[in-house]
């Protein structure tokens, strides 16, 4: 059994200190025999590593050591999501073209339990999912508008072109949480004071709420390219096999994107 953990941190971190943490991470990792991929910068750590059970609990002891509190994602897959370990240095760790530590977006988050809730009331509310729109085509919150994003950094544009009611309340949420993180600031940048996102994203919804608000899988960034309500490993789904988007799984192993079989 293959144990898997995300987490994420806006943290300031030294640039000139960023390759000695890399490598530290690196050697951890070796120490561990874990894999994934690991993504520092100066506004913190995000990351997503597989193991056995053990050596993903010492990990993670070393990383609050470091880091201090983290909030993990777990899950577990039969056979290894990664193909090597990797600790990459980048500007953002994840790309919105904006560095920024957000800060006073705490009463922002809503729980599992509190979002479950927000989402079976009938008050007026925007339900918006940040993902790009190739993530969505596993699955997504019912209700929940498709922005049409092709990459993240699209999020402001989105906003700017889009005649959103500031009176009713805006609901958002990415994979793990990270994304909601940074998509918040330009919400309330612009006057909205009703914004919500989902803490711990979809994974952390699932992880409470299996048979719940959410349709279909959720895709992520590892060969397991989905996770079905249970946390498992798609068995639905496959990376495209010209473009790498989301397809529907076949069974000759060359599946296809609408896209590209339509090409």
């Amino acid at each position: 059994m293959v144990h898997v953990t995300s987490f994420y941190k806006f943290l300031p971190l030294d640039r000139e200190g960023l390759a000695s943490v890399q490598q530290d991470l690196l050697q951890q990792m070796a120490e561990f025999s874990l894999l994934g991929t690991v993504i520092l910068s100066v506004e913190g750590i995000n990351a997503t590593v597989a193991g056995t059970e053990q050596a993903i609990l010492a990990f993670k002891t070393k990383l609050i050591k470091r880091f201090g509190e983290l909030r993990f994602k777990d899950s577990t897959c039969e056979t290894e999501p990664f193909r090597r370990a990797e600790v990459v240095i980048r500007k953002e760790i994840v790309t919105m073209k904006r560095e920024l530590i957000p800060e006073g977006t705490e009463a922002t988050h809503l729980s599992p339990t509190e979002w479950h809730e927000m989402l079976l009331n009938d008050e007026p509310k925007v339900l918006i999912d940040t993902r790009n729109d190739y993530e969505m085509l596993a699955g997504k919150f019912r209700g929940a508008i498709d922005p049409g994003l092709k990459r993240f950094s699209d999020w402001e544009t989105y906003l700017d072109s889009t005649p959103l009611d500031k009176d009713v309340p805006v609901m958002i949420y990415c994979t793990g949480g990270i994304r909601c993180e940074k998509a918040i600031v330009p919400l309330l940048e612009r006057g909205f004071e009703k914004v919500y996102q989902l803490r711990d994203g979809i994974l952390g919804y699932l992880a409470e709420y299996p048979d719940g608000e959410y349709e279909g899988e959720c895709y992520v960034f590892d060969g397991r390219v989905a996770l079905d309500q249970h946390l498992q490993p798609s068995q639905t789904y496959a990376h495209c096999a010209i473009c790498g988007a989301t397809a529907l799984r076949s069974p000759q192993g060359d599946s296809l994107c609408d896209s590209c079989a339509t090409r």
